[in-house]
């Protein structure tokens, strides 16, 4: 799962108070819309990084949040959602969520007010993908879902796009629905010119296409999404699933995209030491999963479980005096 948009829809929500700030004509009629105005001047100068740029506070959302969570405190100071504006509806709940200091349901729900209230703004499309993340952190994956479907309908950037698409087949996948998740896994791989959104995509595919019995496949694109390399803040290479802006729900989901890509890593290699450390590195990762998963009556359980076994089989047959047949 990625985090709560782009950089550009990022900037576009900072600087929207400049480009929509009522007419004087209007504060003079309706002095709330000052008040709100005002309010969300303060909040728009709090979030604003300070000494980085909006491309570095990209692959800083522990920052991010951090911004978020006191902007959100410097507008409820000034009223908060008591001011009656969408355009402070909007800039709120956004906060609310992005701060992820739980105060998720909080912020969805002043998102979906916001959108009641102005839904021809052109914040509609982010408050959708950041519903969507909400909904994901609260466990409720059918809003989530439907949050998606919804962004979809008013985003026209393709990497965006790409990027709700590949959300939506990771609540799909939550759902059970693994004929939904490959769709719109393959729809995001097809769309995204984003080299991490590509990689993440062929990671979900990878899982989605594991869950459903094609191993082939799925090694094949978790090898593929393997070998895609980013850098971390010390210049570490990294894999997109270790992005400081991807997160996973639940959190152990990430011993099973780690399993399979062990696995990929054992099925490319042609060293028989490196194929078993492969193997025992991805048979750690499935025994962490299933540490976590079977407590929680996770449904992937067994798939993991079968999964497991093939590790093993394989790391029995590549034993020392291991006869082949």
């Amino acid at each position: 799962m990625r985090g709560a948009g782009s950089v550009l829809a990022l900037a576009a929500l900072l600087t929207h108070g400049a480009t929509a700030a009522p007419s004087r004509w209007d504060r003079v009629r309706e002095p709330n819309l000052a008040r709100a105005e005002r309010a969300l001047t303060e909040a728009y100068r709090a979030r604003l990084p300070k000494d980085i740029s909006l491309e570095a506070l990209s692959v800083l959302p522990a920052f991010e949040s951090a911004l978020a969570v006191e902007s959100a405190t410097v507008l409820e100071l000034r009223g908060g959602a008591a001011l009656e504006d969408a355009g402070v509806w909007f800039y709120l709940g956004d906060a609310l969520v992005v701060g992820n200091h739980g105060r998720d349901e909080e912020g969805r729900r002043l998102l979906l007010r916001a959108i009641e209230g102005a839904p021809d703004s052109p914040e509609v499309s982010r408050a959708w993908l950041t519903i969507g993340i909400a909904s994901n952190r609260l466990g409720d994956f059918a809003a989530e879902r439907e949050a998606y479907a919804a962004a979809l309908r008013v985003t026209w950037d393709r990497d965006t796009r790409a990027e709700i698409y590949m959300n939506r087949g990771e609540a799909s996948m939550s759902l059970g629905d693994l004929r939904a998740a490959r769709d719109d896994y393959s729809t995001a791989l097809a769309s995204s010119s984003d080299p991490e959104l590509t990689a993440l995509a062929q990671w979900g595919l990878a899982v989605a296409l594991a869950r459903d019995d094609d191993l082939p496949d799925a090694l094949r694109y978790a090898g593929q999404a393997g070998r895609a390399q980013f850098r971390d803040l010390q210049n570490n290479p990294i894999t997109a699933i270790d992005l400081p802006s991807v997160f996973f729900t639940p959190a152990y989901e990430i011993h099973y995209y780690r399993a399979l890509s062990a696995m990929a890593d054992s099925e490319l290699t042609e060293d028989r030491a490196g194929r078993r450390v492969a193997l025992e590195s991805a048979a750690s990762e499935w025994a962490k999963y299933l540490v976590a998963a079977d407590p929680a009556r996770d449904r992937w359980v067994k798939n993991a479980e079968r999964h497991l076994s093939w590790c093993r089989r394989r790391l029995a047959s590549s034993a020392p005096g291991a006869r082949h047949r």
